[in-house]
C-alpha cells in the first residue's frame, strides 16, 4: 500500500488531482495502523500538495487542515524524522496564509518549531525545504516585537536553499521576493529571468503552473 501511495504521490503531475486524491484515500484508512508514522508523513504531504496545486481557497482550507492533523500525528509518531516536521510545519504555514491568520500568530510558533527542528534532522531535504520553508517563515511574519519576522535571517536561510536546491526552482522565487523586500531589484530580476526561461525536467507542470506565474507576478515588481 505504502509503495503505491508513494507513487502515487510521485506521479503527482500525470493525472492531477486523481492521483493526490487517491494517495489520500489509501493512506487515511492506515493512519491508525501498524504503519502510522509513514502513512501521517505522506498523508501529510499528500495534503500539501492537493492544497499547493488547488486554486479554490474552500478547498486549500480542508486540504491544509488535514494536512496539519496528520502532521501533528507524524511528529508524534517518527519525533527523528525529518519529514514528520517538514510537512507539518508546510502544511500550518500554508493553512495559516489561506485563514488569514498568520498576523494573529495562530501557527507561528509551533512552525517555527518544528521548521528549526526539519532543519536541524536535514537541511538538504527536498531541494533544501527546510531552509526555504523557513527562509519563507521570517519573510511574512511579523517583526518583533509582534513576532519573530527577520529580513535578514530570511535572505541567509533562501539563499542558502539556492545553493543546496538550484534545481527547484521555487528557491529562487521565495529568494527574489526577499530580494525585493531588501529594495535589490536587479538581482531579484536576474533570479525571475532565470525561472521563467528555465525548462526543468522535474516537476515540470508544477513549474509551468505554480513557480512561473509568481515569478511573473514578482517580476512586474522589479
Amino acid at each position: 500500500m505504502f509503495e503505491e501511495a508513494k507513487k502515487l504521490l510521485a506521479e503527482r503531475e500525470a493525472d492531477h488531482p486523481a492521483n493526490l486524491l487517491a494517495a489520500r484515500d489509501l493512506l487515511q484508512k492506515e493512519t491508525d495502523g501498524s504503519g502510522k508514522a509513514e502513512a501521517c508523513q505522506l498523508l501529510s504531504e499528500v495534503m500539501f500538495w492537493l492544497g499547493e496545486y488547488s486554486h479554490n481557497d474552500k478547498e486549500k482550507d480542508e486540504y491544509f487542515k488535514v494536512g496539519v492533523d496528520a502532521g501533528k500525528n507524524a511528529v508524534k509518531y517518527a519525533p527523528d524524522e525529518v519529514q514528520s516536521y517538514l510537512w507539518y510545519a508546510a502544511n500550518m504555514g500554508a493553512h495559516g496564509v489561506v485563514r488569514g491568520i498568520m498576523s494573529s500568530l495562530f501557527y507561528i510558533k509551533d512552525i517555527e518549531k518544528a521548521g528549526k527542528r526539519a532543519m536541524e534532522l536535514d537541511e538538504h531535504y527536498f531541494h533544501g525545504a527546510p531552509l526555504r520553508l523557513m527562509g519563507r517563515f521570517y519573510h511574512q511574519c511579523p517583526g518583533f516585537p509582534i513576532g519573530p519576522g527577520d529580513k535578514k535571517k530570511s535572505l541567509k536561510l533562501l539563499e542558502k536553499a539556492v545553493e543546496l536546491g538550484p534545481e527547484f526552482y521555487m528557491n529562487y522565487v521565495y529568494l527574489a521576493d526577499i530580494l525585493l523586500a531588501r529594495y535589490k531589484k536587479a538581482k531579484a530580476k536576474e533570479l525571475l529571468d532565470r525561472v521563467i526561461a528555465a525548462e526543468p525536467e522535474e516537476l515540470p507542470d508544477y513549474h509551468k503552473n505554480v513557480v512561473v506565474p509568481e515569478a511573473e507576478i514578482l517580476l512586474k515588481k522589479c
